[in-house]
């Protein structure tokens, strides 16, 4: 082994402690690059590989009733469509013992499922449902449920209970999961579905393929099929597009990888100028050693190389920890959100895309870094390097120093003083350490506010929903009807039926024979108290509103449709009419697939219409605002619809809604709250680094405190007081950093990961909280060095010097 190697061993191997820092800052940045990058790489990949498997449509349209085969198949002749799939999909009420309550679920039906064309429902256990008395359980239910084959399900049909054996857990890709809205989905034959009078051989809903394809191709086609359906008088209930390259959940991803890579690139700095402390601190120690090596002939190349390499092999430390951890992570939290969207996975997968960026930021990064304390040094005279403390000798005082020691003097004892000022010897270290603790500060602040702002947000739009339950009939019921019969139940203490209208929206300019965009039409009385949403733009309904719209901010944004447009609006058999647009309100969740939701007057409605007092949607206030007491009114109430053959397609209680928009809210705070805490750790290494500089520079003068009687109590006091004094610091200035940066990330966020705009609060408590976090991180990565310096005796200090 040459002495350069030898040296560069020496430095490495009786160093462990400054080896393992340096090490662990790189690898915590490198981890994260290879957690979040290859967490979206690997779920984009299978997010849309699992997508082309099943051969997604391109169009998926629901008619009003049930119609004929033929007149399906009949659709086949429209220029443009590939092919025509037809499918069944009816609610039910469930449970699964004969104890048990009764729950919400959809039973889903293909004319064939052994010749599926789109979107294809794979069969995982047991064999198909061929007979009426089979049934087949969605995969995630069954988990959901805990049931399997040979089990049974127990389904309400015309009131009476009925059980069927269940033969088959079948895979479907387009299921939300059980957990998610409490709804199960199960498979049946067309003779199955006969007994909820859906005659074999007629279908409710269907998937076209169009060619070639394209988006707006895709909306003239359906155009195209919604005019032939009209000529037989047949009316679309709804329409949704997809595309077939993408998968559905990607938008959602997307953005919030987005925001997560930002923090893992942040990790990446940090970890380089902890490396640059670090090899300041090597240099700092060895400047003697320098001048030696200089004053026998050494030349400034030969200690670049050997400081550089150094650094490379702290790098290439860092990989081997930071690879194999950050792969395994990325894979296994990949395989949960595959999960949540029922994809399978089968195997350990490694990005190869990641593994470069992985490497590059183990490998150059670090040398980036120790290159311009690594040339400072290099650049040193002998005479320099052997008269000097090291790199940082050169303090000289300034205004700061002098404002310090004025306020050290005025307020602080002796030794806390000299700590304050020990602190500000060496301003680009000192501001170097002070960046990292301040990102890890305010990255925790706005990720909390984040926190607030979205429960502000939740609380704010639950504040205006004035009911706490939704009762979807499945077909228009009679106000009258509904009214006879609600107050049976005591705890409901008011209702109001509405109704849901599907209609083409036409944007200005646009034919009629061009696509319009799916949407749907909610009627509320002009008297309604139960909700109104928070307008940004324009106003509200009022009595005496004609053919009025309010719209969301997104649809406005998306389609330029401002307060005082005017739009054409199809409503099927109803004809067309024009429309205006009067106000624009703030969503508080943008679902990736679903239609837009238009408010109208129920009034107007009902005479576009010709259907007055009647509707499908009916909201109920109750006296009682508990989950479990909402949950148990809504399910009197759905059993005393349906004993009145008043069927109910689905219930959804306010509780319930406002865990579901939680959970998927809290999904994405999970992930950025875990970052937050890795770039808290490295800000931790980054104090730690600096101190142990200050011992070293600081040997000489621990020697001459020892030499007067100074014990080692005092020793340790003045750097721990140091390293809190730098903790203090940094979180006095993460708060202003964090409000003014927090407002920006919130309403970005909002907007990019929620499609919502979002009510900011700024999160008081987690600034206190933080002040106990940095505390104990300064105190914890001041500990080490300050007892470090404790053990530095006279002669040890005399021999340094």
């Amino acid at each position: 082994m040459s002495i350069l190697w030898y040296k560069i061993w020496s430095d490495l191997w009786h160093n462990k402690t400054r080896t393992a820092l340096a090490v662990l800052s790189i690898a915590a940045g490198v981890f994260a690059v290879g957690a979040i990058f290859g967490m979206s790489d690997l779920l984009m990949v299978n997010l849309d590989e699992a997508h082309h498997e099943v051969i997604p449509p391109h169009i998926d349209m629901a008619v009003t009733t049930p119609v004929d085969l033929d007149v399906l198949l009949n659709l086949r002749d429209v220029p443009g469509v590939e092919n025509i799939e037809p499918y069944n999909s009816v609610t039910i009420q469930y449970k699964t013992t004969p104890d048990g309550s009764w729950r919400q679920g959809v039973i889903h039906m293909r004319g064939e499922f052994n010749d599926q064309q789109y979107e294809l429902v794979q069969l995982r256990q047991g064999h198909w449902p061929h007979t009426k008395d089979e049934i087949g359980v969605e995969r995630m239910a069954a988990e959901f449920l805990k049931v399997g084959v040979g089990d049974s399900i127990i389904i309400k049909v015309h009131e009476k209970e009925r059980t069927y054996p269940i033969t088959s857990l079948i895979r479907h890709p387009f299921v939300p999961p059980p957990q998610f809205m409490d709804l199960a989905f199960f498979f049946m034959s067309g003779d199955g579905l006969e007994s909820f009078d859906i005659p074999d051989g007629k279908f409710q809903s269907f998937f076209i393929r169009v060619t070639p394809y394209s988006p707006e191709f895709a909306r003239e086609v359906a155009s195209a099929i919604k005019e032939k359906l009209a000529k037989q008088n047949i009316e679309v209930a709804g329409v949704m597009y997809q595309d077939p390259e993408e998968h559905w959940g990607r938008a959602f991803f997307e953005s919030m990888t987005m925001v997560q890579k930002m923090l893992a690139i942040l990790c990446v700095v940090i970890s380089a100028i902890l490396v640059y402390n670090t090899l300041f601190n090597i240099i700092t120690q060895q400047i003697n050693q320098i001048g030696i090596l200089k004053a026998i002939g050494s030349k400034s190349g030969t200690i670049i190389q050997i400081y550089l390499i150094s650094a490379f092999l702290y790098g290439v430390l860092a990989l081997l920890i930071a690879l194999p951890l950050g792969a395994l992570v990325a894979s296994e939290v990949t395989d949960i959100f595959l999960r949540l969207f029922n994809i399978d996975t089968y195997q350990f997968e490694i990005s190869q895309q990641t593994v470069v960026y992985q490497v590059a930021s183990a490998l150059i990064a670090p040398l980036l870094a120790g290159l311009p304390p690594t040339l400072r040094g290099a650049s040193i005279s002998v005479r320099e390097a052997i008269a000097s403390y090291g790199l940082g000798g050169g303090f000289r005082s300034t205004w700061l120093d002098r404002i310090a020691e004025k306020i050290g003097q005025r307020f602080l004892p002796s030794h806390y003083a000299t700590a304050l000022g020990n602190m500000l010897r060496h301003k680009g270290r000192l501001f170097l350490t002070q960046a990292v603790l301040i990102c890890a500060g305010s990255g925790f602040l706005i990720v909390m506010s984040l926190v607030s702002s979205l429960n502000l947000t939740l609380d704010n739009y639950f504040s205006r929903l004035n009911y706490d339950t939704v009762i979807v009939f499945n077909s228009n019921q009679r106000v009258g009807r509904v009214n006879s019969y609600y107050n049976q139940v005591a705890e409901a203490d008011q209702v109001e039926l509405r109704m849901l209208k599907s209609a083409i929206l036409y944007l200005e300019g646009q034919r009629a024979k061009e696509a319009g965009i799916g949407i749907y039409l909610e009627g509320i009385p002009s008297s309604s108290d139960f909700f109104e949403p928070l307008i940004v733009a324009g106003r509200w309904l009022k009595p005496g509103d004609g053919r009025v719209l309010v719209v969301s901010r997104d649809f406005s944004e998306k389609n330029n449709l401002q307060p005082g447009k005017l739009v054409r609006m199809d409503l099927g058999n109803f004809g067309e009419s024009e429309w205006q647009v009067i106000g624009t309100y703030e969503p508080v969740f943008v679902g990736s697939f679903n239609q837009e939701i238009i408010y109208t007057s129920s009034e107007t409605l009902s005479q576009v219409t010709k259907k007055f007092k009647e509707g499908t949607y009916l909201y109920v206030r109750t006296d009682r605002h508990g989950q479990a007491d909402v949950k148990q009114i809504t399910e009197d109430l759905t059993d005393l619809f349906n004993s009145h053959n008043m069927d109910v397609s689905i219930s959804q209680t306010s509780p319930d809604l406002r865990n579901t928009y939680q959970w998927q809210f809290n999904t994405v705070i999970f992930m950025l709250l875990g970052l937050s805490i890795i770039v808290a750790l490295v800000g931790g290494l980054a104090l730690m680094g600096a101190l142990s500089i200050g011992v070293i520079e600081r040997t000489k003068e621990i020697g001459v405190l020892r030499a007067v009687g100074a014990r080692s109590r005092s020793i340790l006091g003045l750097f721990v007081m140091e390293g809190l004094f730098q903790g203090w610091i940094s979180w006095l200035a993460s708060i202003p950093v964090a409000l003014i940066i927090s407002p920006i990330v919130s309403v970005s966020l909002g907007q990019t990961l929620f499609g919502a705009t979002l009510d900011y609060q700024y999160n008081w408590g987690a600034v206190v909280f933080w002040l106990v976090v940095v505390t104990v991180i300064s105190l914890l990565a001041s500990i080490l060095p300050a007892r470090r310096a404790t053990h530095i005796s006279v002669r040890d200090s005399l021999a340094y010097a």
